[in-house]
């Protein structure tokens, strides 16, 4: 079983990258890619840990690309999470997080919710400070019910809404993702909220930047919409992936690590669509 999107302490994730590697090894999932958001603090860890043990580590990211419709991720993977040019651009994505969350602070706190920015490092763990951080607090205060409150009250209305924090496009996100000697992915084609002849022309224009692939079983994908992506994968020559989302049994209680909701990502081929992508990468190299 493999599992090629899941999330650590260092962005929006509940568990250390040991803890998420021990998880996997003990779901009997062999190879496992580490895609926080916009951060890659947890790959050296995670990469030492993962080292001597049974498991095929592979050192990810996942990109927000700034798009007028929908939401677009990236998902990179097989990074060198060293590269500078990289490394750059996170600060820069940090600095329009950091910004934003000052916008919602002030914010939250005019309409009478104590929320500090300590409180939000507290939780987060990492330096990347999210949405789900304020979820967490909220939660923890009483001022919602579920985590799903914070969005349809808060997050989705204005003002917070147009609230906007600084992204690249994707030509410059997959670019970035090409020069750290990655492979750039679609993530969660669905939440681009397209239909199927606006997806297509999308998803050409993503091959023309570059992308290598579509994330085909998600989670969060009903089985007309897999069956959906992977025609267009297949159409277009483009790798297929497998990724669950994991973030943990709080903040995702019903995904499951390498399985999805109710073993909904669970295919007979996961080894065969690693290695065409392991494949793929050394013939990209070359």
């Amino acid at each position: 079983m493999i599992d090629l999107h899941t999330h650590t302490k260092a962005s929006d994730g509940e568990l250390l990258p040991e803890e998420l590697i021990d998880l996997a090894i003990s779901k009997n999932i062999t190879a496992l890619a580490i895609t926080d958001h916009d951060t890659v603090d947890s790959l050296d860890m995670a990469t030492k840990y993962a080292k001597d043990k049974d498991i095929l580590l592979i050192p990810g990211i996942e990109f927000n690309a700034n798009i007028e419709k929908g939401k677009m991720h990236i998902l990179g993977l097989f990074i060198d999470y060293n590269n500078k040019d990289l490394k750059k651009k996170l600060e820069k994505i940090k600095i329009g997080r950091d910004e934003r969350n000052d916008l919602f602070i002030k914010k939250f706190n005019e309409m009478g919710f104590e929320i500090t920015l300590e409180e939000l490092k507290k939780v987060s763990s990492g330096k990347i400070i999210g949405k789900p951080h304020f979820a967490r607090i909220f939660l923890k205060n009483g001022y919602i019910k579920e985590k799903a409150e914070m969005f349809d009250k808060y997050f989705n209305q204005s003002p917070f809404k147009e609230m906007k924090r600084f992204s690249y496009t994707p030509k410059d996100v997959i670019e970035t993702i090409k020069e750290a000697n990655g492979i750039a992915i679609l993530a969660h084609p669905q939440t681009l909220k397209l239909e199927e002849k606006e997806l297509r022309e999308k998803i050409k224009e993503l091959k023309e930047y570059g992308l290598d692939g579509m994330e085909c079983y998600h989670s969060k994908q009903t089985p007309k919409q897999m069956e959906l992506f992977r025609k267009i994968a297949e159409y277009e020559n483009l790798l297929i992936t497998k990724g669950s989302d994991y973030h943990g049994p709080v903040v995702k209680p019903e995904t499951e690590l390498g399985t999805g909701n109710n073993n909904n990502i669970v295919i007979d081929n996961e080894e065969e669509l690693l290695e065409k992508v392991q494949k793929y990468l050394k013939n990209m190299q070359r």
